[in-house]
């Protein structure tokens, strides 16, 4: 029985359980909290089950690096448990920088929302890797990624390589002198920059809040600007602090979902699932699930669920401004895509992280990469990383810190592999290919003579792979024997189960994930409400409906 405190927590009725919904989304990320929205506000009744909270405590103690507590990490909004996983011979644990809680990994994200290239959309006759295509084009793509723009509030100026792409978006407010100062130098180096497309509201006293949960309402994240509105249709409830187990399915479709709420036993039923847990846990609830008629794993005839696992490569490059500038005001403004595809190598984008390489951010990044580090367990170094950090801050001073996103590639051996004996169920096999090293050393050296003009230090020499941007999991495809998803990521064999995280991306591409995820999202969300208005006008007790090809 649920408790009398469960029933009354974000407009759980008693019944609420036991009922039949339309549709049932399970995770409230970027993917999750954008379809779920789409479909409330069409009308459809949903349910979203969500394993952290709907509300968390102080938004500034949100990261807490040092904090290894799950409940604290998990009433924080962080992920609460560590992340297993190798790197060839390197097996390390580490707290990813993953959100838990309404509104996912999104209520830490820096709110970067940068559309992928055209050239991303491979298809058959421009790749010689099935694994590689896409099944929807980036035309088909393009009115979603509009209307994600301006459903997160998206500001930014166009990137003169494409000047259309910022035709709609919102004027940025005016970037800090030093900013200002490198986008005057970066086009005086032949570069092209552009105002960062980020989903800021930029309020008095913004911070561009990222690796924490903003205390104004003045980023994007997916709580604020999908599951708000959502509960506000009247059509929408949020069951937080649910645990989903299984995914219970006969041979065709999924009959009911199973899980606890607070040590309680749970049990969930919807004519449509949206399983949206992320790249790292989609794939392992459908492993978890298997049952007689799928005994490999649900949706997983084609052994590819969990495979294909992509990062990115994110290098931090300091770089020293030409004199003295202020740096009072946005500083989360600049990208080039240059490098983005380089005479053929399919590179990534350059952008602005918002921080300085002040002494906090070095000994953030310190910790972190010894936490991902072989020497993780030899616990008394790690409080020692404050003296080089303290040393570096004195060197490194007035420099301004960018990031790239480098794309990664799909390959069949790097996957999510379920285990029960680690701290989140899981871990993850990955091998850095020697293509990977190479485009990673050539987007170095691209970018070290670009910005000639400059002092500049990249931050670490190995391939610093992203573990925030894991992707490709459960691909979508034409072929079921390659893919997990057809065209409309439903998937292959089960007629009502929908997967709509960055699980469902054939590559990476050189941006941040976030927007393709929400653009897609609501591609989905159109499909299923077609399906439900058809089914109600028809009368039907199920879904019935057959693989899509389009």
């Amino acid at each position: 029985m649920m408790s009398e405190d469960a029933k009354k927590d974000h407009g759980l009725r008693t019944d609420s359980a036991s009922e039949l919904w339309d549709v049932a989304v399970i995770g409230t990320g970027m993917g999750g909290a954008t379809v779920g929205h789409e479909l409330a506000k069409a009308g459809h009744r949903v349910i979203f089950l969500e394993k952290g909270y709907a509300d968390f405590a102080d938004a500034d103690d949100a990261l807490q690096l040092d904090n290894e507590d799950a409940a604290t990490r998990l009433r924080n909004g962080n992920w609460p448990t560590k992340i297993t996983g190798s790197t060839g011979e390197k097996r390390s644990q580490f707290f990813a920088p993953l959100g838990c809680g309404t509104g996912g990994t999104t209520l830490l994200y820096a709110a970067a929302l940068e559309r992928f290239e055209p050239g991303d959309f491979a298809t058959s006759s421009k790749t010689n890797r099935p694994i590689d295509e896409w099944p929807i084009s980036f035309e088909q793509l393009l009115p979603y990624y509009r209307n994600a723009e301006k459903m997160f509030k998206v500001c930014g100026t166009g990137d003169p390589l494409c000047p259309d792409e910022g035709s709609q978006l919102l004027a940025p407010p005016r970037m800090a002198e030093c900013d200002q100062h490198f986008f005057e130098s970066f086009k005086a180096s032949g570069l092209h920059p552009y105002r960062l497309h980020v989903a800021y509201g930029y309020q008095p006293g913004c911070k561009e809040c990222g690796s924490y949960i903003c205390p104004r309402k003045c980023k994007g994240d997916a709580k604020t600007i999908c599951l708000e509105p959502a509960l506000e249709t009247g059509n929408a409830l949020i069951l937080d602090r649910c645990e989903v187990d299984r995914l219970e399915a006969d041979a065709s479709e999924i009959k009911e979902i199973t899980g606890r709420r607070n040590g309680e036993k749970i049990s969930i039923r919807a004519r449509i699932v949206v399983l949206a847990a992320g790249a790292y846990f989609t794939p392992v609830l459908l492993l978890k699930s298997a049952n007689k008629y799928w005994p490999n794993g649900l949706a997983n005839t084609s052994d590819m669920v969990g495979r294909n696992l992509m990062f990115h490569v994110s290098d931090f490059i300091a770089v020293w401004p030409r004199g003295k500038y202020s740096i009072q005001g946005p500083r989360k403004t600049l990208a080039f895509r240059d490098f983005y595809t380089y005479r053929g190598t399919k590179l990534g984008l350059v952008q602005s992280t918002g921080l300085t390489a002040g002494y906090g951010n070095i000994v953030y990044f310190l910790k972190a990469a010894f936490d991902r580090s072989r020497w993780s367990w030899f616990k008394p170094v790690r409080p020692l990383l404050r003296i080089p950090a303290y040393i570096a801050s004195a060197i490194f001073g007035r420099a301004t810190v960018f990031a790239t996103i480098l794309e990664d590639k799909p390959y069949r051996e790097n996957r999510i592999v379920l285990d029960p004996n680690e701290p989140s169920g899981m871990r993850f096999e990955y091998t850095v290919h020697d293509e990977l090293r190479e485009r990673t050393g050539l987007l170095r050296k691209l970018i070290k003579e670009s910005l000639a003009r400059h002092r500049l230090l990249i931050v670490g020499q190995e391939v610093n792979l992203n573990y925030g941007h894991p992707s490709g999991t459960c691909r979508f495809g034409t072929d079921p024997a390659t893919s997990v998803l057809d065209a409309n990521n439903k998937a292959h064999g089960l007629n009502n189960l929908f997967v709509v995280d960055a699980s469902f991306m054939p590559t990476s591409g050189g941006a941040s994930p976030s927007l393709t995820i929400a653009a897609n999202a609501l591609r989905v969300a159109a499909h299923i409400s077609d399906i439900l208005i058809r089914e109600n006008h028809s009368g039907a007790s199920n879904t019935g409906f057959s693989d899509a090809r389009t």
